[in-house]
């Protein structure tokens, strides 16, 4: 056998297979039109990015309301309470405490003068009833009622929480805490702008170091990171268009950046890898590019549509966060994929050589000796990672058994997963609203928060329909047990009324045992208030309740619908049903794992000091859906560039014993690089303050790095080269015919040529 490939003809990719598939075709005539005008390639999609830009300028953004995002009874409800414009105004409840009934008296009543006064405030109640007072009136509460759509209370508040603070600078010892929609929504956005302006402070400069280092070169290094910032820069210029049809939720753009620059980093890193790859083989750009199109342009379209697959099994929810998400996420995709395979190879025709501009000292000296060895006919001595696939290859069984053994012990902890609202919890420890909320809740149980009684009838604003509404509401309190008034609103046309309920805080399960009782036994007695009337729960327990269980109803719904598609995908891609249903599996076992850590970290204390964190006991009601279909999508990407690479050996003549170990060997450097950015950049979110993004972080970064060693290294080679024909089936090149039975000892092949085989390569090929 030669000791080195055969020449190129002009009508085959150097490197790339025999018989490109049609797909690979397409992807390669796409590169094609690409590099043969650069600059006009380059340019279009710089239009591109600046027309989706302006789009989102010019459309602004939607935001989801609460009646817009809420699901079941709860979600029912606060339709209802829409059409009929009684939709619960923005309030804030400030306790004053002092060391006797009559400073407090004088304190309460100095807050309420001031307040009376700011434009912001529609009213103010003080504490006129006992049940805003307590501690023989030390304790008393005052409510302000903001002017301004709810939703936006936090861009009213400001003026009364300056009030608070100026009571308590004028009343020495009196001790003042403020609570309510407008200030949790303004500490919540305050927390997620800064830990965003954290994230991407961190995130571009950790990216461009690991990429300097993977390349080598900073020009090289810059064109993963600059195709992935500007194609989460379109998408999200574009999501105020999406946002006119499906509008846009809270943590849609933080999903957005994420996925963006995972995906766009990635694609571009696996593209220039190989381009580079083929030029050190001697190629010429021409060649090295289409034979980067060829195989790695075809991993990067098969793993995009898979991650866009995985993402639209969020809108099978009906929730309308998870469809802002869907579409955002899938969005910036689409434009990353569109990027990688036509700007790309266009910037990289158009910077030849240049590619390699801004070399570091030293870098890439040991493999351009170690390729000078090679194409000397010298023996090598095999990377690691030739290391680490000759001990998979030759011992598959034991690896797989071992691997799906870490793999399996890993997800155990997720067996015992208990998902759960954590409220106040997400905020940080330090939180002063977070506080100041425990602290009124102690004093006044029930006052800060509240439980719906939502009615629906005819005449419900006679005087004997308004008394039956209070005796709903004094109902509705004996099961709360709150403290605190309990209001009516009749709408106009007197068909919907809002009976407001003081709804304690004793945790989740108590608090949906609540709202169970209150649908049981209290909405039904509302045919009490008028013939034919009837009663929805709402409120903010309610709502996280029927979330919770709609979540729950649907996860096997997404689950069912990702698998499925996916696995046609791989099955159009690669043509072996076996083949697909190894990768889905080992993807399920890799997500199962990340699972378990996740479970083992936040359901219990001992990470809490470490990641600045308070654990509830529980994991966030949306962590397992949510990071199912994004770690389902992002770890298709590592499985289907390796598979690509064994498809190039099988086809060019190798044993599927000989496929795999080249194909790990061959991609280690790529994925190893791609990997390391994505659980750095994770990593970061895992650091920030908010704890659902401390769930996601962790989550992601583990199932990435658990994706990429056990998975990618040991658990997929094992299972492929355990498929032997049956992976890839028989399908030797045309000029290398599949040698059945030889007990040669395998080589390996190093930049196209075929090295000695390395020692731990040397098992019979059977």
């Amino acid at each position: 056998m030669s000791q080195n490939r055969p020449p190129s003809t002009p009508d085959r990719a150097p490197g790339g297979p025999s018989r490109p598939s049609p797909l690979a075709r397409a992807v390669v005539a796409v590169s094609r039109l690409s590099t043969r005008r650069p600059k006009v390639t380059i340019a279009l999609w710089i239009v591109l990015i600046v027309a989706c830009t302006a789009a989102g300028v010019l459309t602004g953004t939607r935001t989801l309301t609460d009646a817009e995002n809420g699901v079941g009874a709860s979600g029912r409800a606060a339709v209802q309470l829409d059409d009929a414009g009684l939709r619960a105004p923005a309030t804030e409840t400030v306790l004053v405490r002092t060391g006797d009934a009559a400073t407090t008296a004088r304190v309460a009543r100095d807050l309420e003068s001031r307040a009376r006064r700011l434009p912001s405030v529609a009213s103010v109640a003080g504490p006129s009833v006992a049940a805003q007072r307590t501690d023989g009136g030390r304790a008393v509460l005052v409510r302000a009622t903001l002017r301004g759509d709810p939703d936006d209370a936090a861009d009213h508040v400001a003026p009364l929480t300056s009030a608070v603070r100026d009571v308590a600078a004028a009343h020495p010892g009196a001790r003042l805490s403020q609570v309510g929609a407008g200030t949790l929504q303004h500490e919540f956005d305050d927390v997620v702008a800064t830990d965003m302006q954290r994230a991407e402070l961190f995130s571009i400069p950790i990216t461009l170091a690991v990429l300097i280092i993977a390349f080598g070169a900073l020009v090289a290094a810059s064109i993963p990171l600059l195709l992935g910032v500007t194609a989460v820069a379109g998408a999200m210029g574009a999501l105020g268009v999406v946002s006119q049809i499906a509008p846009n939720g809270d943590t849609t753009g933080t999903m957005i950046v994420l996925i963006g620059l995972a995906v766009g980093v990635d694609y571009s890193l696996f593209y220039v890898r190989r381009e580079r790859e083929e030029r050190r083989r001697g190629h010429g750009p021409d060649a090295a590019l289409r034979a980067a199109s060829a195989s790695v342009g075809r991993a990067i379209l098969v793993s995009g549509i898979t991650v866009m697959v995985a993402m639209a099994g969020l809108l099978l929810t009906g929730i309308g966060a998870f469809t802002s998400m869907a579409l955002g996420t899938m969005l910036v995709v689409l434009i990353a994929l569109i990027g990688s395979l036509t700007v790309l190879p266009a910037v990289l025709a158009l910077l030849g050589d240049r590619v390699d501009r801004g070399r570091l000292p030293f870098a890439g000296r040991r493999r351009a000796r170690r390729d000078a060895r090679i194409a000397a006919g010298h023996r090598v001595r095999p990377t690691a990672w030739e290391r680490i696939a000759g001990v998979v290859t030759r011992r598959p069984g034991v690896s797989l058994v071992t691997a799906g053994a870490i793999l399996l012990a890993l997800a155990a902890p997720a067996l015992g997963m208990k998902t759960g609202d954590a409220g106040l919890g997400s905020l940080p420890k330090d939180s002063q609203v977070a506080a100041a909320q425990r602290t009124i809740e102690r004093a006044f149980p029930g006052a800060p928060d509240d439980a719906q009684l939502v009615v629906r009838g005819t005449a419900l604003d006679r005087p004997t329909a308004r008394r039956e509404l209070a005796a709903l509401g004094a109902r509705g309190a004996r099961v709360t047990e709150g403290r605190g008034p309990v209001t009516v609103r009749v709408a106009a046309d007197g068909r919907t009324a809002l009976v407001a309920v003081p709804m304690p805080d004793r945790g989740i399960e108590a608090g949906e045992r609540t709202v169970r009782e209150l649908r049981s036994e209290v909405a039904p007695t509302a045919e009490r208030v008028a013939a034919g009337a009837s009663a929805l729960v709402a409120g903010d327990a309610a709502s996280s309740m029927d979330s919770d269980d709609v979540i729950a109803a649907k996860l096997p719904l997404v689950i069912g619908f990702v698998l499925g598609l996916a696995f046609l995908l791989l099955l159009a891609a690669f043509r072996s049903a076996r083949l697909a249903a190894t990768v889905v599996g080992l993807n399920l076992l890799s997500i199962g794992a990340a699972y378990g850590v996740v479970t083992a970290v936040f359901q219990n204390t001992w990470a809490e000091d470490l990641l600045g964190f308070t654990s509830s006991g529980t994991v966030v009601p949306f962590f397992p859906l949510l990071s199912f279909v994004i770690l389902f999508g992002l770890s298709m990407d590592y499985s289907v560039l390796v598979l690509e690479r064994i498809r190039e050996a099988r086809e060019a003549g190798r044993s599927p014993r000989d496929a795999v170990a080249e194909g790990v060997a061959a991609t280690g450097g790529s994925i190893t690089s791609a990997a390391v950015v994505m659980v750095a950049v994770f990593a970061i979110f895992a650091a920030l303050r908010l704890l659902e993004m401390k769930q996601m972080g962790v989550g992601l970064s583990a199932a990435v790095l658990i994706d990429a060693t056990i998975v990618r290294a040991i658990a997929l080679p094992a299972a492929v080269t355990l498929l032997g024909e049956r992976g890839f089936g028989r399908r030797g090149g045309p000029d290398r015919p599949e040698r059945v039975g030889s007990r040669r000892a395998p080589a390996t092949w190093e930049h196209g040529r075929r090295s000695a085989a390395p020692a731990t390569l040397d098992a019979d090929v059977r």
